[in-house]
């Protein structure tokens, strides 16, 4: 296990807010951070963009830096919007890792990633692993529902993704933006999935945004607040932050979906252009490590991706479909535009 994890009085992450403009002028030659540290050269130096929150991505960087010697900078942000951010740069940010965001919106993203394959692959979890190497597993997240107890009772709570849809749930759902957020496109395209049978994509969407009302959570981070303070009776989130939420005494209960609850993993890439490619591999390597999968588990309710871990299972999982999620992105997120505007416009 990693000894010194919570160790005191370490140097402040670089954690400087969207710095995509004259990130590169940041990264030549020595400077001085905020505490006034010079800060090492450029075969020192590693720039990560990440989608994680600071209590997931912090302590990991922090160690990695103190077990390497390398100076970490960290640009963070929503999923999609760091996703669309190395786009448009196309390698030429200085940019070097995009840690985070679902294994499903990396993959839509390969063409900016290089391949890489850890010396751990065998032992990840292959489930949903890149074709091509663009990512490498990270994390398992399940996607769940919560509620809230106070406003809810156990026997009424949804239990399916059609249950959604019903009428004493409109506006009441918490959910938050997929154009923006990666685990909210995940939690739309499952539901896509799971009434395909029964509806289009486009009349799945249209019954799911009537129920949203127009009202959408500030962020992914946001839905569980939302329910727990009694602003929404039910939301749709990772177990991961309901666990978080539930363990410091907020009123909800957690449900897994019947038949229907798919553990996607998010992942780490390295950056097409990376200017530290060096940095970025033994960063790749430290993500997947003993250490840090014990911490996921251990510390941060998250699963380890690692077969070798006695990770719980989790009754009833249905495997995504990360294909489908990529080939009817467009198609979803048109009708999510389409049909949550037009909605927006009748609350107006």
């Amino acid at each position: 296990m990693i000894t010194r994890w919570q160790k005191q009085n370490r140097r402040k992450i670089g954690l400087t807010g969207l710095l995509f403009a004259g990130l590169l002028v940041l990264l030549s030659a020595c400077a001085q951070n905020e505490s006034g540290e010079e800060t090492p050269a450029a075969e020192n130096r590693l720039v990560v963009y990440t989608a994680h929150k600071e209590e997931i991505y912090k302590p990991i960087i922090r160690e990695f830096e103190e077990r390497s010697g390398i100076w970490v900078d960290v640009v963070a942000g929503g999923t999609n919007e760091m996703l669309q951010q190395i786009a448009s740069e196309n390698g030429q940010s200085g940019a070097d890792i995009m840690f985070g965001g679902g294994v499903d919106s990396l993959q839509a993203y390969e063409a900016y990633f290089e391949p890489y394959v850890t010396a751990q692959d065998e032992k990840l979890d292959p489930a949903y692993a890149s074709p091509d190497h663009a990512y490498t597993v990270f994390s398992k997240l399940p996607t769940v529902f919560v509620y809230n107890t106070k406003l809810v009772l156990p026997s009424g709570a949804p239990r399916t993704w059609q249950q959604l849809l019903e009428y004493q749930w409109e506006g009441n759902i918490a959910f938050a933006d997929p154009e923006k957020s990666g685990s909210a496109y995940t939690a739309l395209s499952i539901l896509v999935q799971r009434l395909n049978r029964e509806k289009t994509t486009e009349e799945a969407v249209a019954a799911f945004t009537k129920n949203l009302a127009g009202d959408l959570s500030d962020g992914s981070n946001t839905i569980v607040e939302d329910v727990a303070s009694g602003k929404k009776m039910i939301g749709i989130t990772l177990e991961e932050t309901a666990l978080k939420k539930k363990a410091a005494g907020a009123d909800i209960e957690m449900i897994y979906p019947r038949q229907a609850t798919c553990a996607v993993p998010d992942g780490g890439a390295i950056i097409k252009g990376a200017a530290h490619r060096e940095n970025a591999e033994k960063f790749m390597e430290f993500i997947v490590s003993d250490d840090v999968q014990h911490l996921l588990e251990d510390q941060l309710y998250r699963r380890s991706v690692r077969t070798d871990f006695s990770s719980s299972e989790i009754a009833d999982e249905m495997r995504y479909d990360i294909a489908y999620s990529n080939t009817h992105r467009e198609e979803i997120l048109q009708a999510w535009d389409s049909y949550m505007g037009q909605t927006k416009r009748k609350d107006e």
